[in-house]
């Protein structure tokens, strides 16, 4: 009985994990091939996991340990425009010596039809949010198999 709770348990955290991240891995190369690129930069750190809170240092200290924190970005809302929008990463690094800088120009690609929905276009934030997508799917087999 208790083999099922925990692969139901696997299974459950498993597509939550790969839904999330996966959406964070494909969408920016999916608006990068069918949507607007525009150059942005970045504006700030978010200070926590579900804090509001902008900091201006990249990196921040939890529980002892420096860690990267989640960029903030400013772009303007079509190649030529003067308006800009705020958008904010929902995936950080996983080390900080690859964390972006204040300032710092970045790629920002979205929608045609929705620049509210904008991603940064970095090899960083995409290559960890693949790397948890794939331990989201190896959890998915786990929790389909029973076995790693």
């Amino acid at each position: 009985m208790l083999k099922i709770i925990f692969r139901i348990l696997f299974l459950g955290l498993g597509l939550f994990t790969t839904y999330t991240f996966g959406r964070d891995t494909f969408e920016p190369i999916w608006h990068r091939l069918t949507g607007t690129v525009v150059k942005g930069r970045i504006s700030g750190f978010l200070a926590g996991r579900n804090s509001a809170s902008v900091q201006r240092e990249p990196t921040g200290v939890r529980k002892g340990k420096t860690r990267a924190r989640r960029p903030v970005f400013v772009y303007p809302t079509a190649p030529a425009a003067r308006d800009s929008l705020e958008g904010r990463s929902s995936t950080g690094g996983f080390v900080v010596f690859g964390n972006y800088e204040l300032n710092e120009r970045v790629t920002v690609v979205f929608g045609q039809n929705n620049p509210a929905s904008a991603h940064i276009f970095g090899f960083q934030l995409i290559l960890t949010a693949l790397l948890v997508t794939l331990l989201g799917l190896f959890m998915i087999r786990i929790g389909v198999l029973g076995k790693a």
